[in-house]
């Protein structure tokens, strides 16, 4: 139930970042990789039943996402520190809920995913970006370092805790060495 309870509250909050309504959110774009259902991947019921669609007459089903939000902070999360001008504070951006299907992770899809978000960050003007990950993630530890994250912060013990979830790290990705494509 509690589960079910925080899926639905950051649906409804992503919601309302995509439709404007969260104060400090200036843009939130998700991202989305998907694959047609073919022989070759079997039934979706063995993805995501609920990820499937239908789009100009294939059925689809989504196998990875992410949210790029464009703000100061993510709700209950630490904060990062760059830009360190002064006001610019909508200069920086966050990934949250990245995830790939469980039968699809490690073949490069995540890599894939979080590259796109650079691009459409560095797109919006944006040069610091920011993950926050469990610390016990290895895998996905992992797949930022390799996607040029590096260390920034860590959540104290007693905030994880009192927010009845895993200790993480702030990592930080510097964009501005990143060619802007058009």
């Amino acid at each position: 139930d509690q589960r079910r309870h925080l899926e639905e509250r950051e649906f409804e909050a992503l919601k309302d970042r995509i439709d404007g309504k969260r104060i400090g959110f200036k843009r939130v774009s998700c991202i989305n990789a998907t694959l047609p259902l073919s022989p070759l991947l079997g039934h979706a019921d063995g993805l995501c039943s609920a990820c499937t669609f239908s789009q100009n007459g294939e059925d689809r089903v989504v196998v990875a996402t992410l949210d790029i939000n464009q703000c100061l902070k993510l709700a209950d999360e630490l904060t990062g520190k760059r830009p360190e001008v002064l006001g610019a504070g909508l200069m920086r951006a966050y990934l949250s809920n990245v995830c790939v299907a469980k039968e699809l992770q490690r073949n490069g899809l995540g890599f894939a995913i979080v590259s796109k978000s650079k691009a459409v960050a560095r797109r919006w003007g944006i040069n610091d970006l920011y993950v926050h990950v469990a610390v016990d993630n290895e895998a996905a530890l992992k797949l930022y370092g390799k996607s040029g994250f590096v260390y920034e912060n860590e959540e104290p013990a007693w905030q994880a805790r009192f927010l009845g979830r895993p200790r993480r790290f702030l990592l930080w990705a510097d964009l501005s060495q990143i060619e802007l494509v058009v």
